[in-house]
């Protein structure tokens, strides 16, 4: 008879089993195969790539956009500026052959924001800028404070508008206004204190090529 029947696997089996799949200790860390470690490795690696370095690259990528010499933006089809070369595009429309897409622009450069904005408007240049900051401190920006005197503002081509500094919780800044045949102006321009400081002269510029042409960009 055998004795052994039913009475299951001996224990010295069970042990053997039990160890048959034990990492060997050269290839453990902290209790770990370190074999699957490159695996694994490479899988985060795509992970970090696919996640976060690829949308970074990407969005770098279609927010350069830097104004080149002698380039200029298109207001509307009869209003042109010239932007300080090597600013950033940031929304606009650059004057082209034909001379058939226009609107507002919007161009930046470390930390400071240019900004025109057209609408219709009979009135002064004092009265837009009476408007625009009426509209802004109630609407767009409720921390919007003027902060000093306004000036008188002549371009190139001898076109007349005011400006007045502000500040608010967005930074410093300034906002002006111009009134060409109808089309109204609003001129803002903002970032921290000495980064303004730093882009006055460019800012200026900026605005003293505001002209008007003939028509279809010319």
């Amino acid at each position: 008879m055998n004795t052994n029947q039913g009475q299951g696997v001996p224990v010295t089996q069970i042990h053997a089993a039990t160890h048959k799949h034990r990492v060997p200790p050269e290839h453990r860390v902290l209790g770990l195969d370190r074999r699957t470690f490159p695996p694994a490795l490479f899988v985060v690696a795509v992970f970090i790539i696919m996640i976060f370095v690829i949308p970074r690259v990407d969005a770098a990528i279609d927010l350069e956009d830097p104004v080149l010499a002698g380039e200029q933006l298109a207001i509307s089809d009869r209003i042109v500026f010239t932007p300080a070369t090597g600013w950033n595009v940031e929304d606009g429309f650059r004057v082209t052959d034909d001379g058939r897409r226009h609107g507002d622009a919007t161009i930046s450069d470390s930390g400071v924001s240019f900004e025109i904005s057209t609408d219709t408007f009979d009135g002064t240049p004092d009265a837009l800028l009476d408007q625009v900051e009426k509209v802004t401190s109630r609407t767009d920006d409720p921390t919007f404070r003027v902060d000093g005197n306004r000036t008188t503002l002549t371009t190139l081509t001898g076109e007349t508008g005011v400006a007045q500094p502000y500040g608010s919780v967005n930074g410093d800044g300034v906002v002006a206004a111009f009134v060409l045949d109808g089309t109204g102006l609003k001129i803002a321009a903002y970032g921290p204190p000495a980064q303004m400081t730093a882009a006055n002269d460019a800012i200026q510029t900026m605005i003293a090529s505001i002209r008007t042409v003939e028509g279809n960009n010319s």
